[in-house]
């Protein structure tokens, strides 16, 4: 597969209702060749009903779709050159994997010859070589995920569309799985739009990530943009491990929360704010002064959980907001530990202090 088999895709104004209810509302979106975007939502952001419609799958009720220059609104799925892979895989179980993955070609009548270099080539792709004369019936989960993303790039699509493909498989297989799709990404230099509801699937795997609520994108933008610069409280309480708090603005980049004034990175958006104190980017600390650069809050300790690689603190702020702190479980024996019921101080780095408009 070359890059000039890859064509970007734009959508003009997407609008989709069934009878009284609209799914979407005027999206667009513009993805380049050979991009991994991600389309990141809870259940019923209309995240699907996009992909559908970017696979012709659905029509939209207004709206074009563009695939390069060509306007590929009202061509069906088969005249699209789209590879999709399912959430239930969509396997045929009475075909062996190599006629599984050939499936796509003979239905393009492909010579038989490259069809057996094809499959082949697309087994070796998803480490499945020699795998090709096995029942669908004798393979593991993630091994069937594998013979699925064989079949959907084995006729060299100008577009792969997934839909969720990996939720059903078991935590560690799914981080598995997420790695070797970044480095199929990498090797096929392929144009990839992902869907899925697991907001660490969508940072570690996308170029970009777009973020959709009620039928519209909140915020598009690559993954750290995402968690260090959300654009309101819907993304950050979504992006990240976040407790949303609300502050009283101070200044042009200062905001109070309860006695402490914290500084912020960038000028503040205006309306009603709060800030979204991530776990992991808080720190805590002794009784010295606060080193420049940085805020600190005051807390009271409540229950402290051991959850492997770290340890989770909860933390009572003056005033009463209650949030998390992480405390990485080799940093600290078990005498250095806070106990509950201890007051602490934490620190947070300004360039880490993300505060954002509360949205109706």
């Amino acid at each position: 597969m070359t890059q000039s088999n890859f064509v970007p895709v734009r959508l003009q104004d997407i609008t989709k209702s069934y009878h009284d209810f609209q799914a979407l509302k005027g999206v667009s979106l513009d993805i380049a060749a050979g991009e991994f975007v991600s389309i990141l939502g809870p259940s019923g952001s209309g995240k699907t009903t996009l992909l559908q419609i970017i696979g012709g799958f659905t029509r939209p009720s207004a709206g074009r779709v563009f695939f390069g220059d060509a306007d590929v609104t009202l061509l069906p799925p088969q005249k699209r050159d789209i590879g999709v892979v399912f959430q239930n895989y969509a396997l045929f179980p009475h075909l062996s994997v190599a006629e599984n993955i050939a499936f796509p070609l003979r239905a393009r009548k492909t010579p038989p010859e490259r069809i057996q270099q094809r499959v082949a080539r697309a087994l070796r792709s998803v480490d499945l070589a020699g795998y090709g004369d096995r029942p669908i019936a004798n393979l593991s989960g993630g091994q069937r995920q594998r013979v699925a993303l064989a079949r959907a790039i084995v006729f060299e699509p100008r577009l792969i569309l997934m839909d969720e493909p990996l939720s059903a498989l078991d935590k560690n297989l799914r981080e598995a799985m997420q790695m070797e799709l970044r480095s199929l990404h990498a090797e096929l230099g392929a144009t990839i739009i992902y869907v899925t509801h697991d907001q660490r699937e969508a940072l570690t795997m996308s170029d970009r990530v777009a973020v959709m609520k009620a039928g519209r994108i909140v915020q598009i933008d690559t993954p750290r943009g995402l968690y260090s610069r959300p654009v309101n409280d819907f993304v950050a309480d979504f992006v990240g491990e976040s407790t949303l708090v609300p502050v009283e603005r101070v200044g042009v980049r200062a905001v109070r929360l309860g006695s402490a004034v914290l500084g912020c990175p960038r000028d503040l958006a205006p309306g009603q704010l709060c800030i979204a104190l991530q776990a992991e980017t808080l720190l805590l600390c002794g009784d010295e002064p606060a080193e420049p650069g940085t805020n600190c809050l005051e807390g009271t300790v409540g229950e402290i959980v051991f959850q492997g690689e770290s340890l989770k603190a909860s933390l009572a702020l003056q005033g009463g907001a209650e949030i998390a702190i992480r405390i990485p479980s080799h940093h600290f024996n078990a005498r250095a530990l806070p106990a509950s019921g201890s007051q602490v101080r934490v620190k947070l780095h300004v360039e880490d202090t993300v505060v954002v408009p509360v949205t109706a």
